[in-house]
């Protein structure tokens, strides 16, 4: 699991040509290290929070095997995504500066709201706090494909400068990396599908190498410093961190060595103790965990609760405080249902991410698609540790916010086919003074 995902990427990418940054293949880079680096924290480094037997590594590994051939098979062979994939931005927005504007604007400002104005609104203010950090992220790529493809407008390179420079801030009034690497991923996101998956292929694949190295030490050394203040943090706790981090001190021990030692794998043995073994599963509760997910816990106390939550609560390892195991998705599947959900969940996240893929591949040059990518990318590499609930509402939230807006662009603005993304297309900046451009002006 640490090496496979790895070569199967690279493989595809030289036997096949598929491209090298999609959603799937992010989805498996974390699985390189939610499930492989997890499993040699447990057999190596002996990382285990309960008596787990040679029958539930057996188990777990069985439901491992079911679910990537659940996935693969959805991937390749399950003609539904494919069709969907076809209808998902049939028509989006057109791109001039009038449009990335309002749309940078909008997403910056839900950032900053977020971060620093927290609403107290219900549900409202839930979906804010969760969501709203990551979506600078989203404007940042959307800024920085809009400038690749048309170098001589400083309105989008000035536009990319300015959600850099929120997304940063942003990402330190909080202690999750996720805003961080979002903001991180984006300008690599941007840069491929603009600039590098048109060149040699080696050069291409030193680059991001080369940046997803310098990417995961920059997130080891917030790592070891994002805990030194619980609680809201402001201004100033903020720029403290922007200067520790500007130092670069990276520390292999406590906080960052902790980072490395992931207990996805370890929590997931103890799904199948719990679930299987000596217990009976939780029938389908990450699908009654989403559809209960917006009515406030104020209104139905209730109301189903995370599995990272609340397993742990269980065996007593916390009583107080902020929960957060990641069960990884086998672990959820043997909560949820036992081995044979391990199968539903293949299907469902392999049939997701071939509808994202194909999307992005008609339209490569499309900016809207590749932002949502942006701002839900620390989802998709992160939904392999789980908790699958939590991140199931985090990317529908966030295809929700984005759908939104882009449905309030076309309102106001029209709207463009998607064969004006299309490869024919690729070498063809759009006019930028048409605003509402028919079929037939797509520049195709």
């Amino acid at each position: 699991m640490l090496v496979a995902p790895l070569v199967l990427i690279l493989w595809n990418s030289h036997r096949w040509g598929e491209d090298l940054v999609t959603p799937k293949n992010l989805f498996l880079v974390g699985v390189a290290n939610f499930m492989g680096v997890a499993g040699l924290s447990c057999g190596i480094a002996g990382l285990y929070h309960s008596d787990s037997t040679l029958g539930d590594a057996l188990w777990f590994l069985l439901g491992t095997a079911l679910f990537f051939a659940a996935f693969f098979w959805s991937y390749r062979r399950w003609r539904l995504p494919r069709r969907i994939g076809d209808r998902v931005f049939a028509q989006s927005p057109p791109v001039n500066v009038l449009t990335l504007n309002v749309a940078g604007a909008a997403l910056l400002m839900t950032g900053v709201v977020s971060a620093v104005l927290p609403v107290e609104i219900p549900i409202v203010g839930q979906i804010l706090d969760v969501l709203g950090k990551q979506l600078p992220a989203g404007a940042l790529a959307m800024f920085l494909v809009a400038w690749l493809r048309n170098p001589v407008n400083v309105v989008y390179l000035v536009g990319a400068g300015v959600s850099l420079a929120m997304a940063l801030f942003i990402s330190f009034f909080g202690a999750g990396r996720h805003p961080l690497f979002s903001a991180m991923v984006a300008v690599l996101i941007a840069w491929y599908w603009s600039r590098w998956r048109y060149q040699r292929q080696s050069l291409t694949i030193a680059k991001l190498t080369a940046l997803g190295i310098g990417a995961f030490f920059v997130i080891l050394v917030y790592s070891s410093f994002r805990h030194d203040y619980m609680g809201e943090a402001d201004t100033g706790v903020a720029v403290d961190r922007l200067k520790q981090l500007l130092r670069f001190d990276v520390q292999m021990s406590g906080a960052a060595e902790d980072y490395l030692r992931e207990d996805a794998v370890a929590v997931g043995l103890v799904c199948v103790e719990k679930f299987h073994r000596t217990g009976s599963p939780d029938w389908f509760h990450t699908f009654r965990f989403v559809l209960s997910n917006p009515i406030p816990r104020d209104w139905w106390p209730d109301k189903p609760q995370a599995l990272g939550e609340s397993l742990p609560e269980s065996l007593g390892k916390f009583s107080t405080g902020y929960v957060n195991w990641g069960p990884s998705i086998i672990g959820n599947a043997f909560h949820d249902g036992g081995v044979m959900m391990t199968i539903v969940y293949g299907l469902i996240v392999g049939g997701f991410l071939r509808v994202f893929d194909d999307v992005i591949r008609r339209q490569p040059g499309n900016p809207w698609p590749i932002a949502l990518l942006a701002a839900m990318s620390p989802k998709i590499v992160g939904y392999s540790r789980g908790d699958i609930s939590i991140y199931t509402v985090e990317i529908i939230g966030l295809c929700v916010i984005v759908f939104g807006l882009l449905w309030s662009l076309r309102l106001f603005f029209g709207s463009w086919p998607d064969d004006t993304w299309s490869e024919a297309a690729d070498d063809e900046w759009l006019d930028e003074d048409d605003l509402s451009p028919t079929a037939d002006d797509s520049g195709s």
